[in-house]
Formats: C-alpha cells, structure tokens, sequence
C-alpha cells in the first residue's frame, strides 16, 4: 500500500477534498440530528411561537455556516498549493461571516418585539403603545450596529490611534450635531416620553395652561402633538413645551363632568328657599345627571347679594359650554318667575358745566 506521505500532489488534495465534504456533510447531519430530536420536541411543548421563529432561524442560519466552512476549507486547499490564497479571502469569507451575525441579531431584535406586540391583549394595545416598542428596538439596533461597525474596523486592522480617531471624529460630530437639534432631539426624547407614560391618548379632551389651550388630541407624533381645539382649528404644540406644562385630562379617569356656575341674589330672602328653588330647577333638567350629587353651595356674602355656586354633573364633558348655557337659563327662569332678585350695578355720571367736573359714581341695585 503507498503511504499518504508519498502520494501525489493531487491525489493528497482529492483526499482532503473527500475528508472535508464528509466532515461537512456530516456536521449538517448531526446539526439537523440533534436539533429536530432534542430540541424541536422540546420547543414544541411550549405555548409560545416566538421559540419556534427564533429556532427555525438559527436552524437554517448553522446549515449556512457549516456550508461557508466547508467552502473556505476548500478554496483554502485548492489555492495554498499555489500561493493564491491570501488575507483578501480569509477577509472576504470574515465578511460573511460577519453578515451572518449582524442578520441574526437583527432578526432576533425584530421577532422579540413583533412576538411581544402580538401577545399583547387587545385591550392592553392602547396602553402599550406600537411606537414606544419600536423606539426600544431601534436603540437596541443602533447600539448594536456600533458595536458591530467596531468589530469590523478592529479585524481590518483599524484599531489603535486610528480608531480612536475616528471614534473623536464620530463623537465630536454627534456633539456638534446634537447642540445643532438640541431641540428638535428634546421633543423627540418628550414624545417618546408621552408614548411611553401616556398622559393622554388620541382622542382626549386636555387643556395645556401656560398655552391656555385645550381641544382634542388627534395625533401624537415624534416631534410634536396636534390638538384640535373647540372653534375647528389645529394647535401643533412642540412635545418639548408639552413636557413642561401642566396639563388637564378631561377624559381621565371618564367622560363624566361637574358643571357648576356661580349665582349672586339680593339679600332678603330665605336662604334656604332660595337654595331649594335653584335645586328643584336643576332636576327639572334632563340632561344632567340625577344619581350624582346636586349642590348649591352659599359662597360668600359680597357688597351687593349672597354669592351661591350651582353644581350639577353631565354625561359627556364635551358638552361642557352647552350645560353651562342651560343651567344659567334654567337658574334665571326660576329666580326671576319666583319674584327673587339680583342685584345689578349702575354706573351713574354727574357732570358739571362750572369748572368742568365729572364725577363718575357706581350704585348696586337690589
């Protein structure tokens, strides 16, 4: 039998040829082996299907690297003999193997959040909302693709003072930048903020005080919000400012509102007559709600009646301003049908025409 040692050249090579097809046939082999014996069943027993996309991806991703393997060990046999392999191949397979692995982390990021959003109760998605999951995984893909991009300079021999100086670079131009959008990036970060602790949704009624604004919300954006207010117009407010408001939810914890306005009658009547009057004139109305507490309250006496505070409750705050207009009418009607005043001022002027003298006098009438 002739010994390995003195074969030739390239029957050496067809043998290694033949010794690495079998080593990667049978890795393929056993990989599928093992995974559709031992881990499949296992992966099957849970309730989940995230497990199954994540397996089903590494499954197919090991049989795409078994076979890069096995193709660089080829080419590796076939061109050292005559000196044509070089670092150019080992860098070109690298890179492969670096999209492999960049592919899988990308993959795993996106079916982690889709799987998440998906398990998510229909009731629970406005709580959750789509783009706060989407922020979190689009910083989870930028600091990966740094820490990637660092991995693929540092093999092609970028390290050291260079990389430092490309980081400086990089760094000196985030800085730049940022002051550049200081507020564009705050009213970004706000957004992300107001999706994540929801101080309102679209289609809350809110009122933000420094801006005395308020309306419906009808989109919330990265950059800014968008209210629509009660006379048809559309106030696009910075997320930033928003931040740094106080601001009224009429929505929250429900629609139902307390209508109240303030009443000054003469002094004379019974106080408590009077109170009885402006509650029975109050249920007569149908449009407030008559399980939830009536009230009128006597505030203060002032220079020219007792000053009383009607409170009732509606259904619906967006009918805030039409409640209001019906209490006051039907607290009016019941005042003045039962004989009860209240008080008016007026403004009295004498004029003299010697030495030219106005004297402007204020009288309350009861």
């Amino acid at each position: 039998m002739v010994e390995i040692e003195q074969m030739l050249p390239l029957g050496r090579i067809l043998l290694r040829l033949a010794f690495i097809l079998v080593l990667t046939i049978g890795a393929i082999i056993v990989s599928r082996l093992f995974l559709k014996r031992l881990l499949w069943p296992a992966i099957k027993k849970t309730k989940t299907t995230v497990d199954d996309r994540i397996l089903r991806l590494l499954e197919n991703l090991l049989l795409l690297y078994i076979i890069l393997q096995g193709m660089q060990a080829i080419v590796r046999l076939f061109s050292e003999p005559v000196g044509i392999y070089s670092k150019l191949v080992d860098d070109l397979f690298f890179l492969l193997y670096w999209s492999i692995g960049v592919y899988i982390i990308i993959r795993l990021i996106s079916i982690t959040s889709n799987w998440y959003l998906s398990r998510v109760p229909l009731r629970d998605r406005e709580k959750i909302d789509q783009r706060v999951v989407r922020s979190i995984q689009y910083i989870f893909l930028l600091v990966f693709s740094f820490l990637a991009i660092v991995i693929l300079l540092k093999h092609f021999g970028i390290t050291g003072t260079a990389l430092t100086a490309s980081l400086t670079a990089l760094g000196l131009s985030g800085i730049i930048i940022g002051l550049a959008a200081q507020t564009t990036l705050a009213d970004i970060i706000t957004g992300i903020v107001l999706l994540i602790d929801r101080p309102f949704r679209i289609g809350d009624r809110i009122r933000i005080e420094k801006l005395d604004t308020w309306g419906d919300v009808v989109e919330i954006g990265w950059r800014s919000t968008r209210i629509l207010t009660r006379d048809n117009r559309l106030v696009i407010i910075p997320n930033s400012v928003i931040g740094m408001d106080l601001i009224t939810n009429y929505s929250i914890p429900d629609k139902i509102y307390r209508v109240e306005t303030d009443v000054v009658v003469s002094y004379g009547p019974d106080i408590e007559h009077v109170r009885d009057l402006i509650i029975e004139a109050m249920k007569q109305e149908d449009w407030i709600m008559h399980e939830n507490p009536i009230q009128v309250l006597l505030l203060e006496f002032t220079g020219s009646g007792m000053k009383l505070k009607a409170r009732c409750w509606i259904e619906d705050y967006v009918e805030t301003r039409v409640s209001e207009d019906r209490l006051n009418t039907a607290i009016y009607k019941a005042l003045i049908n039962a004989n009860i005043a209240m008080p008016s001022s007026d403004i009295i002027i004498h004029f003299a025409d010697q030495g030219n003298v106005l004297t402007i006098s204020k009288k309350d009438k009861n």
